[in-house]
């Protein structure tokens, strides 16, 4: 078995690291994977490359999108795919319409961003089967017309031996974290003031780092100016990936506030390392993972509720700590990467085609995105693709 990974791109946020995760925990179990994107932009470059992961990629400053797509699938070709999954974008589904007959073809939908049930209804004629990462989203595809067969599998991470989980606050001002992008649509950041000023109102001790960057770091910067003096609040700047760790596991209590989540992959993270996760409870991953044991799920856009349980949690510290072993224990004993790498593999395996051969054809014909175009219209396009890439 080999598996390909295409995505539109490989920007830096919870699908690619979701790639990254997936792609070394095939490599683990002995499945080889590599990946295939159609921008250059990849910040996540050497974790690729520290796994042993290929990663081919395109000029999209020069390129016209046909040749990209040439360029990919003559990579696809070589690599010889018997799984090509299509994770993030219109262009890595339409690449499934280019492959031969015996290669397993899976869309994957990570969230709501795509739209699914237009999405998925879109693509059914290319798509062999759809994989989602979080129950809600089966609902979501069987709404498209004609959809394919549709399966949820768990995410999963890798479980670090190389650092340890939090240590024990028993006593100290607590400290939560935030990480990710610092938007509001999907994210729901601009709520962050207003659990500040309910955490005042309840005296809770606390320090909270507010790491990441998007457009909404200038409002929250002047709306939390008074806690930023007095130290409470703190912004920090993105990281390298290999980094995070070590600041997450500083930290006592994950917070998650979006209003839109396929995962989040960092809600597994931070509880491996045993931070007590206190997040909206929108349909995501935080329903098939939280408990009444490891932590708390708040009603969505509700700052009084996310106080009321990091005072709890302030106020019993005895309960902090039993709520953050069982945290690390979730995650330890059901969302490895590994384990994820397994579910998928047993998938592809019970939706193997039998005796299935695969021929690549050495050309391939691309239709543009928008439609039919001449060889004149694609001429003038790599034209100026090259002239804005040289300004």
């Amino acid at each position: 078995m080999r598996v390909a990974l295409v995505a539109a791109g490989l920007p830096l946020g919870g699908s690619t690291t979701f790639i990254l995760f997936l792609a070394t925990g095939l490599k683990s179990i002995g499945i080889e994977a590599e990946v295939f994107s159609f921008t250059s932009v990849n910040p996540l470059a050497e974790d690729f490359s520290s796994a042993g992961i290929p990663v081919h990629f395109c000029n999209e400053t020069q390129d016209i999108y046909e040749d990209r797509l040439q360029a990919l699938y003559g990579a696809l070709r070589r690599f010889d795919p018997s799984v090509v999954m299509s994770i993030l974008g219109i262009e890595s589904y339409e690449m499934l319409r280019y492959l031969p007959a015996g290669v397993l073809r899976v869309g994957v939908v990570l969230d709501m961003a795509i739209r699914p049930q237009v999405f998925v209804a879109r693509y059914a004629h290319t798509i062999d089967h759809v994989a989602v990462i979080a129950h809600y989203l089966v609902s979501e595809v069987t709404r498209a017309q004609n959809h394919p067969p549709v399966t949820f599998v768990q995410l999963g991470i890798p479980i670090l031996t190389n650092v340890a989980p939090r240590e024990p606050n028993p006593g100290a001002r607590l400290r939560l974290i935030y990480y990710g992008r610092l938007e509001n649509e999907f994210k729901g950041v601009r709520i962050f003031p207003e659990i500040a000023s309910a955490l005042e109102r309840r005296n809770v001790q606390y320090e909270w780092t507010i790491q990441g960057a998007g457009s909404e770091e200038k409002y929250l910067r002047h709306a939390l100016a008074a806690e930023i003096k007095k130290g409470t609040v703190r912004f920090s700047a993105p990281v390298a990936h290999e980094l995070l760790p070590s600041i997450i596991r500083a930290h006592d209590i994950y917070i998650l506030t979006s209003t839109d989540e396929g995962g989040p992959l960092t809600l597994l993270e931070s509880m491996a390392l045993g931070l007590v996760p206190v997040c909206g409870d929108i349909p995501a991953l935080v329903q098939d993972v939280i408990t009444a044991d490891n932590g708390f799920r708040v009603p969505q856009a509700d700052a009084d509720a996310y106080a009321d349980r990091i005072s709890q949690l302030d106020a019993d510290r005895d309960l902090l700590e039993r709520m953050s072993a069982a945290a690390h224990r979730t995650i330890t004993a059901t969302f490895s990467n590994e384990s994820m790498a397994r579910r998928y593999a047993h998938l592809f395996n019970s939706l193997a085609k039998p005796n299935a051969s695969r021929v690549w054809p050495e050309k391939i014909s691309p239709v543009p995105l928008g439609g039919m175009s001449s060889a004149f219209g694609r001429a003038v396009r790599r034209l100026g693709k090259r002239l804005r890439s040289l300004r």
